[in-house]
């Protein structure tokens, strides 16, 4: 059964409903703050995480959330950015951590203040604490710190097991629980680690037509 499933491409399954996102301590904070960050006062919230960390999936969530409103998520730069809040309740920009001009920051900049001006919901994505940001608009530094904000913390071991476990069922995979703890022990504590390893198995284990196993795992990472 194992070998059959494993030597025969299957396509990833795409899980970003709310059922798939993982909750423990590393991320609740995160997940609570998708449902509430918009409903007081203050409208416009960054969540922040590492790479793989889930924020794609909970900005997901987000637009689950409020799909009675019209939303957009927004380039990094558009011309017709009265346009967008003309015809938007919500803008929602990703990985603003990867800002490459100063129109790019200028045009943050004037969406943050437009959203605030017009009563809009505004949410951001970063891959890095907001502090790292590599920008030279002053004045946008200032209005990001303004901002509220919550963290993705890096998996701790619960959510290392999980995350493996759910990597490879999204892939149709199954695996066996000694597979699992032998990469417990040995895979990098971090959500990019974690997703390079299982892409690295997955595709080892299709190109030698072998079936997931301890020793093959410790003949790719030798």
């Amino acid at each position: 059964m194992y070998k059959n499933q494993l030597t025969i491409e299957m396509p990833k399954r795409l899980a970003l409903g709310r059922e798939d996102f993982m909750v423990n301590e590393c991320n609740k904070e995160a997940v609570d703050f998708i449902d509430s960050f918009y409903k007081g006062k203050m409208k416009s919230g960054v969540l922040i995480g590492p790479k793989g960390s889930g924020k794609s999936h909970l900005v997901n969530v987000f637009c689950k959330n409020v799909e009675r409103e019209k939303w957009i998520i927004s380039p990094k730069i558009d011309e017709n950015i009265y346009k967008i809040f003309k015809k938007n309740e919500i803008i929602i920009i990703e990985d603003i951590d990867i800002l490459t001009s100063k129109d790019e920051e200028e045009y943050l900049f004037n969406i943050i203040n437009l959203s605030k001006e017009l009563n809009k919901i505004l949410l951001l994505t970063s891959g890095v604490e907001l502090s790292m940001l590599k920008i030279e608009t002053l004045d946008l530094r200032s209005r990001l710190d303004s901002m509220q904000s919550v963290k993705i913390l890096e998996p701790n071991d619960d959510l290392v097991s999980a995350l493996i476990l759910k990597l490879f069922h999204d892939r149709q995979i199954l695996i066996k629980p000694n597979i699992i703890q032998y990469l417990m022990n040995r895979v990098e504590r971090t959500y990019s680690g974690i997703s390079e390893i299982i892409d690295l198995i997955d595709g080892a284990a299709l190109s030698k037509k072998k079936s997931i196993s301890v020793s093959l795992i410790k003949e790719l990472l030798e």
